[in-house]
């Protein structure tokens, strides 16, 4: 069971005083590698005894973890107060199965309080080394015990405003509905994962390889550069085609923004290179993105 499941099914059984114990240890964690029971009960205001009390449930469940230094949460606890702070808003009632566990985040499907589906990614970057994250991603600062949990928060934040932006800038992506710590909830896509379509699915490949290098170029003229494209964050659902992926996204004027731009034209054109034999002029494909050309030729 993952660890949004396991904070799925406890969440019903925590009394006010585990929240209340929840939320000392995640407000020290900016502060604290581990968190004191000291801390917890200034934070907290419950006494001692009880304090020891909860933290012993609390580390039965599994949201917490003891260490010589005092507690750290964990990642099921984390998902336990951003799922709670879900439900207590209305904008979720249930979660359903899980449609994709990858290297960076956990999806799965939920309801509305209207019964409608939704879509629920938690964010789970410490399956990478820190290392290669902190090369790839801007928004790894924290130096704590705690900061896996913190880079987590930062990215579910970025895919936020990213989602938003691309949005605005008239790209097909999924509606972004709400973030809670190192959770996004957003629309759901009736769509196939662009890596699984065959030559059945996709019958004009042309027009999808362009208007995936317009949607490029959309994003280019509002100042943004995904940094992620590739058939992996690409949905089809027949028609158009859906980039669902955005917590990586850089400004134009990042420094490595030309490198990360024809990245993602590469890897958008590859796969149709590959799987249909279409050819297309990178350097070309690159100024229509930018602006310089109008048109973009693919044969």
């Amino acid at each position: 069971m993952s660890s949004a499941q396991v904070a799925a099914k406890a969440i019903k059984q925590l009394e006010p005083e585990d929240w209340a114990v929840l939320h000392a240890i995640e407000k020290s964690m900016s502060d604290h590698e581990s968190v004191s029971p000291k801390v917890i009960e200034q934070e907290s205001n419950i006494h001692h005894d009880q304090v020891e009390f909860r933290l012993g449930r609390l580390n039965y469940i599994g949201f917490v973890m003891r260490t010589r230094f005092g507690l750290v949460l964990n990642t099921a606890g984390l998902d336990a107060l951003a799922l709670n702070s879900l439900v207590k808003r209305n904008l979720i009632s249930s979660m359903g199965k899980s449609i994709g566990m990858g290297k960076e985040s956990d999806v799965y499907e939920v309801l509305d309080d209207s019964g409608k589906q939704l879509i629920i990614k938690f964010y789970r970057i410490g399956r990478t080394s820190f290392r290669s994250t902190r090369r790839a991603r801007s928004y790894t600062d924290p130096q704590n015990q705690h900061q896996w949990l913190a880079i987590n928060i930062a990215a579910a934040y970025s895919e936020a405003i990213g989602l938003k932006k691309a949005a605005q800038a008239g790209i097909d992506v999924p509606e972004f509905i709400a973030r809670d710590r190192h959770v996004v909830l957003m629309s759901e896509i009736q769509g196939t994962m662009l890596f699984k379509c065959t030559a059945e699915d996709i019958k004009k490949p042309k027009q999808l390889l362009k208007k995936i290098l317009e949607d490029i170029r959309k994003a280019y003229q509002a100042d943004m550069i995904n940094g992620d494209i590739s058939e992996f964050n690409i949905l089809f659902d027949g028609e158009k085609p859906w980039i669902i992926d955005w917590p990586q996204f850089v400004s134009v004027s990042h420094a490595n923004s030309s490198e990360m731009l024809k990245r993602d034209v590469e890897n958008a054109y590859s796969f149709f290179q590959r799987k249909f034999g279409i050819t297309l002029a990178l350097d070309e494909a690159l100024d229509y993105i930018k602006g310089n050309k109008q048109r973009i030729v693919i044969s």
